[in-house]
């Protein structure tokens, strides 16, 4: 016996409807930005840089589309961190470019010498 199937119908007229729709378009929006940029960014030698340049990257790209809302903002990194294969861009912020500096001022001693001191 052949059973039909039931296509869920999607009201327009609800009223999250829209501004649903809206959030996703921003948030895709912003993706393809920031896969756009993440292609002209130079690929260097210390990992834990280039991956604050990203982060950096990802946030610039979050505030120029305007997606300032803390979950929003959580899952646009999300989006992000799986599209690039990093998933270090969920962690914090800080403590992304705190690696990058240190991983930078780590690489400088081993070729420069320690210079503080």
């Amino acid at each position: 016996m052949l059973q039909t199937k039931t296509i869920p119908s999607v009201d327009a007229n609800a009223a999250d409807y829209w501004p649903s729709v809206r959030r996703k378009a921003k948030l895709n929006n912003a993706l393809r930005i920031a896969v756009e940029r993440f292609d002209t960014i130079r690929v260097g030698r210390i990992y834990e840089a280039w991956v604050a340049e990203i982060s950096s990257m990802v946030r610039s790209v979050a505030i120029q589309c305007q997606i300032l809302a803390a979950d929003d903002y959580r899952e646009f990194r999300q989006m992000a961190a799986d599209q690039f294969g990093l998933p270090e861009l969920c962690e914090s912020e800080e403590d992304i470019q705190t690696m990058g500096l240190e991983a930078i001022h780590e690489a400088q001693a081993s070729l420069y010498g320690d210079m503080a001191g």
